[in-house]
């Protein structure tokens, strides 16, 4: 039996780790023939060009890793079963599911280690890619944005004519501070207001307070630096980030930051726990596969490629329908994220039972 797992192993992890490097190449090369023309006529930026397609190829690793999973497993299973060496190992009392045991253990750790490659690499190099790709394009990074508005913590409401990021000030901006019953308890109206990173505060630089008293009374004053009391920080009025371009903990830091202030959450929440389901989808393609495989004729490949192309259409319009649920708050996040992996778990329950 140790020979026969150590055989599937070999065969299985040899033909994933090549059919996952030829798909990754294959999607590089699509994409490197999309912008061919534009290549062509900028050759000055060939090193933006370079550093974008490398810096692209572990994002590409990590969208196609489920994919070269299925394929490996259907494969490899599929020709046993062609070559009548599964046969031979279930009339000697072995079933499909104990003999494939060994290759499904394999496939949670790459499951696993998948997780802690979009952290520390597929995330992190998207941004160099965006970075050259921007350089390319001539895009300059965004310095300012608005007009805008804002709901925060503790009842504030902001409406912001433009914020500046680098130098964390806005101008032209009225504060609301609103009570619980929806009045308003004071106004400030100001051409700038400043952020100081020494006490971590926002000032009014210079503006107009106006305090609305419970007995109807409306006091109005003139103010020059003067703090304001919110919980907002700088890191509240960034643009929205691209998702491809944050780590699991980043995206949990804001998501933790959006929250302080009531901001929604939903897109952000819903992709975080994307990132991790899709890690593990692999796991339950596989086991797909190997149902599939019992289904295997003399042409093993057609049938792979085919099992994988239905397959992947399946999986992925059935996650688009439920992350856009999860994003627009129609859904928890953490089931519209996993729910496409619960409903082929099912699937793959149900199979089993009628096959087994």
């Amino acid at each position: 039996m140790k020979k026969l797992n150590a055989y599937l192993l070999k065969e299985f992890l040899s033909f994933f780790f090549g059919s996952l490097l030829l798909f990754v190449v294959l999607v590089t090369i699509a994409d490197l023939s999309s912008r061919l023309s534009f290549y062509t006529e900028h050759p000055e930026l060939i090193n933006y060009f370079i550093t974008y397609h490398l810096a692209r190829a572990p994002h590409n690793t990590y969208y196609i890793f489920p994919v070269a999973l299925m394929f490996a497993s259907t494969y490899v299973l599929g020709t046993f079963v062609k070559n009548k060496e599964m046969l031979a190992i279930e009339n000697s009392g072995i079933s499909l599911f104990k003999f494939s045991m060994p290759m499904f253990v394999i496939v949670i750790m790459l499951c696993l280690i998948l997780v802690f490659f979009w952290q520390f690499v597929a995330a992190p190099l998207n941004k160099v890619s965006f970075a050259a790709n921007d350089a390319m394009r001539g895009n300059k990074q965004a310095s300012k944005s608005g007009p805008w508005q804002l709901f925060g913590g503790n009842n504030y409401l902001y409406f912001i004519d433009t914020y500046f990021y680098q130098e964390q000030y806005m101008t032209n901006t009225i504060l609301l501070k609103m009570n619980d019953d929806g009045g308003i308890k004071f106004r400030i109206s100001s051409p700038y207001i400043q952020w100081n990173n020494d006490d971590k505060k926002w000032y009014v630089k210079n503006g107009i307070l106006t305090t609305f008293s419970e007995n109807k009374e409306i006091e109005v004053k003139e103010i020059n630096n003067y703090p304001l009391d919110v919980l907002e920080r700088p890191e509240h009025f960034y643009g929205r980030p691209l998702l491809d371009s944050m780590s699991l903990t980043e995206e949990a830091h804001i998501i933790k930051l959006q929250k302080e202030v009531n901001m929604n959450t939903s897109r952000l929440e819903t992709d975080l726990h994307y990132r991790i389901s899709y890690c593990f989808s692999g796991f339950i393609i596989v086991l797909l596969a190997s149902l599939f495989s019992k289904f295997s004729t003399q042409s093993v490949l057609v049938v792979s490629l085919v099992m994988v192309i239905i397959v992947a259409l399946l999986y992925y319009s059935i996650l688009m329908i439920f992350r856009s649920m999860g994003e627009a708050g129609n859904m928890n996040p953490f089931i519209a994220a996993w729910m496409p992996n619960i409903i082929f778990a099912i699937l793959c329950i149900l199979a089993f039972k009628k096959f087994h």
